[in-house]
């Protein structure tokens, strides 16, 4: 760090002088640079003016300055001017006329003022960044007390029992839309389609696919790959939850402020999805595990204690972020809340919470969760080790009408082959329904699946007899296909045989069909108009009683 004497180089001798008379010093010196000499050795060789100096500083000065020497004597100078004030830029000529020395609008310009702290440019591992910083002889002559450790101040405050009246507990639901996603990638269902199943879940799709990715359970063209899906649906619930969490934790690729749905990046620049967790999670590591915190508050806190998490370099110009309900861009520090609190406020209601890390509490069901913790599972899954989570026991059940209902708690691997067998209908009280079709099984073959591979599922995990009716149908299908269907067709009645026989016998029998009794016939598809027409001709009425 450099000395006083460094930190003086870029000082003409106006700001010496104001400099030498705000320590009550007369400089005598015959240019800039013995000045220079002169003050250095004149500040640095009387302790006693030091310690008089800094004692005289207001309360808010000293923190500064024990705010500096508490962090290795520097700090990055936009985070310093954020919590201590400007330094008002002025030339010499300016400076001399308006003297901000006598009236200086902040402490960082009294300090400044004092040569109590200097400005420079210091490497650091995001490249040169801006700090304030205290001259590196001048740091040991400081008082003593500014050396104390300063009072311990929690990231946030516990919550009121009002604001945490309706909990909403950690969950594994992450584990059961996984498994939905995964059979839905596997049959190729659009992702319009996909979108439509997953707009319930509390994870959306882009996130979900992206944590199964990062998991090693996807192709490069986003295909489940099939032996690490088998082994992901047979692990144990907690392993598998594991697996997901710690794949999140690692990640370099998984981008949490890239997934917040309603912030759009635009442009080239970066930023480390992995450093911005790795920060954000040893914030909240801060807390009382037991405690619930509000959020808000945390929020608040890390914006004046560690405003810096997600940039370290201190860049707020650079990130090209929009907020698509505003079509606002949220450049600059004044936009901390809307991308930093966005990105605290996603990260804890959303993967922390999804992922089985933390839970949740709000006022009311209605209201927006503001209050979490960390959960019983949040030590099991930091040290990469599952969970103790339920056996997933529940067997499938086959009706007569064909339908298939698969309980939440049915071995996930049973329920994603089940479903690649059938037509989905909507889940209702935590049981996925299903439906066998013609469709639904030429689909399956086209995938490589028998009807054996069905039945011996249904056979070996199904707590009850299996229905004979629906049995037999689908062995029937396996050996004939589609044996019946049904199609939609225009009847044609007329109300005495002769005028059946008349249209018979005209143009109209080649847009006729099968005859079904004296006064009856169906008319081909798309041909009715046609028929009409004709029957104008040979003199008769006739009016269309079709269900639009």
């Amino acid at each position: 760090m450099p000395t006083l004497l460094q930190s003086l180089q870029t000082q003409d001798i106006g700001q010496l002088h104001i400099i030498a008379g705000q320590w009550g010093i007369e400089l005598q010196a015959p240019d800039v640079r013995q000045g220079r000499s002169n003050l250095a050795a004149a500040l640095l060789d009387n302790p006693a003016l030091i310690a008089e100096v800094v004692e005289a500083l207001p309360t808010e000065g000293q923190s500064a300055l024990a705010d500096l020497l508490s962090q290795g004597g520097q700090i990055p100078w936009h985070l310093f001017t954020q919590q201590f004030g400007e330094v008002r830029e002025m030339g010499p000529g300016r400076r001399d006329r308006e003297q901000p020395y006598l009236h200086p609008i902040s402490i960082t310009e009294r300090l400044w003022y004092f040569a109590l702290i200097a400005r420079a440019f210091f490497d650091t591992p995001g490249g040169p960044q801006e700090f304030a910083y205290i001259p590196e002889d001048l740091r040991p002559q400081l008082p003593d007390y500014l050396r104390l450790p300063p009072p311990v101040t929690p990231l946030s405050r516990p919550a009121t029992p009002t604001e945490r009246a309706y909990p909403l507990p950690v969950n594994d639901h992450i584990l059961d839309h996984a498994t939905t996603l995964l059979a839905a990638l596997r049959m190729g269902m659009p992702e319009t389609h996909i979108e439509e199943i997953g707009a319930d879940w509390e994870i959306p799709v882009p996130t979900l696919t992206s944590l199964l990715d990062i998991a090693g359970l996807l192709d490069l063209a986003g295909m489940p790959r099939v032996e690490e899906v088998r082994q992901f649906l047979e692990a144990k619930r907690g392993a598998a939850l594991a697996q997901l969490t710690g794949a999140w934790l690692a990640s370099e690729e998984h981008d949490d402020l890239r997934l917040i749905p309603y912030l759009e990046a635009e442009g080239e620049w970066l930023n480390n999805p992995l450093q911005a967790r790795q920060a954000a999670l040893a914030l909240l590591e801060t807390l009382d595990a037991d405690t619930w915190y509000s959020l808000p508050a945390f929020i608040s806190s890390v914006k004046t204690h560690h405003p810096d998490f997600l940039r370290p370099s201190g860049d707020y110009q650079s990130w090209y972020l929009k907020d698509t309900r505003t079509n606002q861009y949220l450049r600059g520090f004044e936009h901390w809340a809307q991308v930093e609190g966005a990105f605290l406020h996603h990260l804890v209601t959303g993967p922390l919470h999804w992922l089985g890390l933390v839970e949740l509490a709000a006022p009311t069901a209605e209201a927006e969760a503001g209050v979490f913790r960390r959960s019983p599972w949040y030590a099991a899954l930091r040290a990469g080790t599952a969970p103790q989570l339920p056996l997933e026991e529940e067997p499938p059940a086959l009706n007569s009408q064909g339908h298939i209902l698969v309980p939440r708690l049915a071995p996930r691997a049973v329920r994603y082959l089940i479903a690649r067998f059938c037509e989905w209908e909507t889940p209702r009280k935590g049981i996925y329904h299903y439906r066998i079709t013609p469709r639904s099984l030429a689909a399956a073959e086209d995938q490589g699946l028998k009807i054996k591979h069905l039945l011996a599922l249904l056979r070996r995990f199904s707590s009850q007899s299996l229905p004979p009716n629906a049995l037999q149908a689908l062995e029937r299908w396996q050996k004939h296909g589609t044996q019946i269907s049904f199609q939609q067709t225009v009847v044609l009645r007329v109300n005495h045989p002769d005028v059946l026989q008349a249209l018979l016998e005209s143009r109209a029998k080649r847009f006729l069909g099968t005859q079904l009794g004296p006064t009856t016939i169906t008319v081909n598809q798309g041909a009715l108009p046609k028929v009409m027409d004709i029957l104008m001709q040979l003199g008769y009425l006739s009016d269309a009683a079709l269900d639009e």
